[in-house]
């Protein structure tokens, strides 16, 4: 036995330090990333920023700390303008798009719709029986959510976003930190963790940058692929906001499972009931496309970028789905990742 580990010990090491780190990721987003997410995100900013920080402290000689509140302001301003710009455009968008005109039209078209399907049921059913009034299911309906449920969840809304604007402030708070006094944080870290750990770490640094620089480029290229058809899909359906809605269904491309879903499917019920077929099929077919496409070259292009076989992103992708959810979309791939820099770059002995 002992021989065997010998022979091996490399071997074995790499499958001890992949088995750690996915047993710490497990731990972190199904258990801590509710306790501890302020801080994740803290962490990200910092790294985002580090470029700009390096430059601002080795290029112009700055303090380091003067550097990152330089860089937290630079981060605060951009984001609130990004976010003031998106929000006022949507604003306008959707002003333009559902005027009291058009909220009429289309409670006019559901009403009209509603009331010729309830006729032919009508007729197909036996003599005598007849569909209850709307108002006497609508009104007990309307109790039930609005008595219950829907305050229950309209006060834990109301209570969550104190959390959401103390959560915010301690990403912001811990990522000066992460930034300032980055050296000693990583410092104390190494000096925490064990040599073998630290060793293993270090070796395959420059392998998970590259793999998560290209999983980022290979979401990059799939969202601007849905951009694409859904710029084209409706501006074949004469949409007046076929830009602003492509590139809204591009960003919403992102989120797992969801996606454009979120505004394509709600959309599709909304033109089906208002009884414009041809807006419904339309949608329905892009939605086709973006969906077929995606799953379709996604494996591929990960592959690609990443440096593994599509299969193995495959696989990733599903594995990670079943385990963590719709985390799982990203977790997967994200461990493909490591075990990609742990079987390419090769671990020296440990050094303690």
């Amino acid at each position: 036995m002992r021989k065997f580990f010998e022979d091996h010990k490399q071997l074995i090491d790499r499958a001890a330090f992949f088995a750690l780190i996915t047993f710490v990721v497990w731990l972190f987003f199904t258990q801590l990333f509710t306790f501890l997410a302020p801080f994740f995100f803290g962490l990200l900013i910092a790294l985002i920023m580090e470029p700009l920080i390096r430059v601002m402290v080795n290029r112009f000689k700055w303090k380091r700390w003067l550097a990152a509140c330089l860089c937290l302001i630079i981060f605060i301003a951009v984001m609130s303008s990004l976010g003031v710009w998106i929000i006022s455009t949507l604003a306008r968008q959707i002003a333009t798009f559902v005027s009291v005109e058009n909220i009429e039209e289309i409670a006019a078209r559901i009403n009209e719709s509603a009331a010729v399907w309830i006729s032919r049921i009508e007729e197909i059913l036996p003599e005598g029986w007849n569909l209850p009034d709307v108002q006497e299911v609508l009104l007990p309906a309307a109790t039930t959510l609005f008595g219950g449920d829907f305050l229950d969840q309209a006060m834990n809304f109301t209570a969550a976003v104190p959390n959401f604007l103390i959560g915010f402030i301690l990403a912001l708070v811990s990522a000066y930190f992460f930034m300032a006094d980055r050296k000693l944080i990583f410092e104390t870290v190494r000096n925490t963790l064990p040599p073998w750990l630290v060793n293993h770490m270090r070796q395959t640094r420059v392998g998970l940058s590259r793999a998560v620089g290209g999983y980022f480029r290979a979401q990059y290229i799939l969202m601007t692929m849905v951009g694409i058809i859904s710029i084209i899909g409706l501006l074949i359906l004469r949409s007046p906001h076929a830009l602003l809605l492509g590139l809204l269904l591009a960003a919403l491309d992102f989120l797992p499972v969801l996606g454009p879903a979120l505004i394509m499917v709600p959309w599709g019920l909304i033109s089906l009931m208002t009884g414009d077929i041809r807006m419904a099929i339309g949608l329905a077919i892009i939605y086709g496309i973006i969906t077929i496409t995606r799953q379709v070259l996604q494996p591929k292009i990960l592959g690609d970028q990443m440096g593994a076989h599509p299969l193995a992103s495959l696989m990733s992708i599903f594995i990670g789905f079943r385990v963590f959810g719709l985390l799982g979309l990203i977790i997967g791939p994200s461990l493909l990742m490591i075990f990609i820099a742990v079987r390419e770059r090769g671990l020296e002995e440990p050094t303690g």
